[in-house]
């Protein structure tokens, strides 16, 4: 579903003069920006690994598993608790950043 979602984006993109990059690209591996503050990573080995971040201002990301249909197979989620987790790929592995830099203690 995230997939799809995003590959209709880059289509409204492209349609509405949007021009999204690949940033990095290899046999298993692809990052492209869909805008200034939107970024999909893929990684394809025996499952798709997709990435979506998202910043406005604060970066977010969620991460989804697909096997080679395109089906879900688990939403991935940070090991720990964040209201902005923050996710990359490195050799075919995600790997979490806690990007909530909020101070949530009360002054009271």
């Amino acid at each position: 579903m995230l997939l799809l979602l995003s590959l209709s984006l880059i289509a409204d993109l492209i349609q509405m003069g949007g021009h999204p990059q690949i940033l990095e690209k290899d046999s298993v591996y692809e990052k492209i920006a869909l805008t200034d503050s939107t970024m999909l990573e893929v990684y394809k080995g025996d499952s798709i690994l997709v990435v979506f971040t998202a910043c406005a201002p604060q970066c977010s990301s969620c991460a989804r598993v697909y096997n080679k249909e395109w089906k879900l197979i688990q939403t991935v989620t940070p090991p720990f608790s964040s209201i902005f987790p923050l996710a990359t790929i490195e050799n075919g592995r995600i790997v979490w950043k806690d990007n909530d830099t909020w101070n949530y203690q009360s002054t009271l």
